[in-house]
């Protein structure tokens, strides 16, 4: 045989300086050259731990190999049979080798930020061709930041029971998916110091994201260059959050969307969380008030702390997407009028809300497509369904583990609001219930607009506070509040993180990629994220709007867990 085409993997004894132990290692014959041991340095880490010497094949705590990098060009592949690494492209020059052991996989990308899975929680794959769900082994690769690949873990209908590890989970069985968003620091890329709307060049651009354990002292910068620990993440102290997947939908709705109203009082909300389902091909939990929307998030998974979007966590996911670990491109609208989740157009819109239906497969004029499905899980003539690989392009990685409906669908409200002003600087108040008797949150709280008219609607203006209803939260950690103001485009009161001021200065009030873009204001007090089916490039992951917070059928909501 010819013995330059023959490769060998000998055992060798290395003689480790740093470690002063010895332990058994592969090689590439052919790579090595003639080289001496003395060549490498190799390290061993349980988890984030750094230990004296690499685990035994049968060792007591079950850890296994997870990752290995090498500097120098080198790298690691590891051989489960014979418990040893196989050193590749090993130089003259002295190369440094890390070998990462543990019980459960970790992404060294993350430094400490891995995926928490606890209460009914179950870690999942998704075949990148067909979206097909099976049970990850917690042991194996099934997440992975530095390509993309976001973790995602599903919630079981009451009775079903976790299939173990590699198992196929059939959708029928799933009642909700999560996706991890890691706790990271960004860093600022504009202050924002700006009043007013000015003229808007292109302000795209990819976010600088490192990610960061709770266990590190928080950055807490505020000028542009500086990093800052994302406040989603700070508010609950926690090492990530679970996003849902998709908007809210309700188990077992028809398309019809009054029949996803339910009595605006505690009760009935707390009762309706049997509802929630959070999947791909469900219609879309609309016609809710902020209120009832609250309850049912505080209330559907408690033990994991489960609580309705804020503003800062959708700013989150939107920052992470828009960084190198997402897939920072315009996110696909969802324009399925049927408000099915999961849903993604065929082609990109090219103009914003224009009231028509226009079509573009063989002209050059504007195009914004919309329309509905004849069932679903059915593609239509303008969209395709969840299952259907294309509408990874809806994705924020732009495959199936990223989070889906960040535009268009419904418009998603955030709880988050204005002050109510009732303090007379706009700041210390508490956050406002809504516009009027008629137009509201369903929290208890004050009235910002009681003066407004609206037509075909009954208004009482002597009704300057709402009595009955919800009570407010109180805990600032679940919603996000900002400055009472009169005007929709004063961008100055938005926070650093929440995907709102830092995308100005605003002309036309359009955000990235042409996003819409208007402020929560006395007659709009509650934010709205998204936009919705019909409005084109104005629907976007960096769109933000103003609403009343009051029954409105083309308004849902977002679930997240944090804990």
């Amino acid at each position: 045989m010819d013995k330059k085409r023959k490769i060998l993997s000998i055992s060798i004894i290395i003689s480790i300086s740093v470690l002063n132990i010895l332990t058994f290692c592969k090689y590439e014959k052919k790579l090595i050259n003639g080289n001496s041991n003395e060549n490498l340095d190799i390290a061993f880490y349980k988890g984030n731990e750094k230990i004296n010497e690499m685990p035994s094949k049968d060792n007591d705590e079950g850890l296994v190999f997870i990752d290995g990098e090498c500097d120098n060009g080198a790298s690691v592949i590891w051989n489960k049979d014979e418990w040893a690494p196989l050193i590749k492209n090993l130089s003259k020059s002295k190369t440094k080798c890390t070998l990462y052991f543990n019980n459960k996989y970790i992404d060294k990308e993350l430094k400490g930020t891995d995926p928490v899975i606890d209460g009914e929680l179950i870690p999942i794959v998704i075949n990148e061709e067909n979206g097909k769900v099976t049970r990850a082994d917690e042991k194996e690769k099934w997440y992975d930041y530095k390509n993309q690949k976001w973790a995602n873990a599903v919630i079981l209908r009451n009775g079903k029971v976790d299939p173990g590890e590699n198992q196929p989970i059939d959708e029928a069985d799933i009642e909700s998916y999560f996706v991890w968003i890691p706790r990271y620091r960004y860093q600022i890329f504009d202050e924002a110091n700006y009043d007013g709307l000015g003229i808007k060049e292109n302000k795209v651009k990819i976010i600088n994201v490192e990610f960061e354990s709770k266990e590190v002292e928080p950055q807490n910068g505020t000028r542009m260059g500086e990093w800052l620990t994302h406040p989603a993440f700070t508010s609950f102290d926690t090492n990530g959050i679970w996003v849902g997947k998709f908007e809210t939908g309700y188990d077992g709705a028809a398309d019809e969307w009054k029949s996803l109203v339910n009595p605006i009082d505690e009760k009935a909300s707390i009762e309706a969380v049997n509802k929630v389902i959070i999947k791909p091909n469900e219609y879309s939990w609309r016609g809710i008030q902020i209120a009832q929307a609250y309850t049912i998030g505080r209330h559907y998974e408690e033990s994991l702390n489960s609580h309705m979007m804020k503003n800062t966590e959708w700013g989150a996911v939107a920052y992470l997407q828009q960084s190198k670990y997402g897939s920072h491109q315009s996110v696909r609208i969802n324009n399925c009028t049927n408000y099915l989740t999961g849903y993604a157009a065929r082609q990109e819109p090219t103009t914003g809300l224009t009231g028509t239906n226009e079509l573009c497969s063989n002209t050059p004029l504007a195009c914004n497509e919309y329309g509905g499905v004849s069932s679903p899980g059915a593609d239509g003539e303008y969209n395709t369904n969840y299952f259907n690989k294309v509408s990874v392009v809806a994705s924020t990685t732009n495959n199936y583990t990223g989070v889906y409906d960040m535009s268009g669908g419904a418009w998603e409200y955030m709880m988050a609001g204005i002050d109510d002003n009732s303090t007379g600087d706009g700041k210390t108040g508490k956050l406002a219930s809504g516009r009027h008797n008629a137009y509201n949150s369903g929290f208890i709280g004050e009235l910002t607009c009681p003066e407004c008219n609206d037509s075909g609607v009954e208004i009482d203006h002597n009704i300057t506070k709402l009595t009955e209803g919800i009570a407010m939260p109180t805990d600032e950690r679940y919603y996000d509040k900002y400055d009472y103001s009169l005007n929709r485009n004063t961008y100055n009161r938005g926070f650093l993180g929440d995907a709102t001021k830092e995308m100005g200065p605003f002309e036309n009030i359009s955000s990235w990629y042409d996003d819409g873009a208007t402020f929560v204001n006395n007659e709009y007090p509650w934010f709205g994220r998204g936009g919705n089916i019909f409005m084109g490039t104005s629907s976007g992951i960096f769109c933000f709007g103003d609403l009343y917070g009051n029954i409105y059928y083309e308004a849902g909501f977002r679930i997240v867990l944090a804990f």
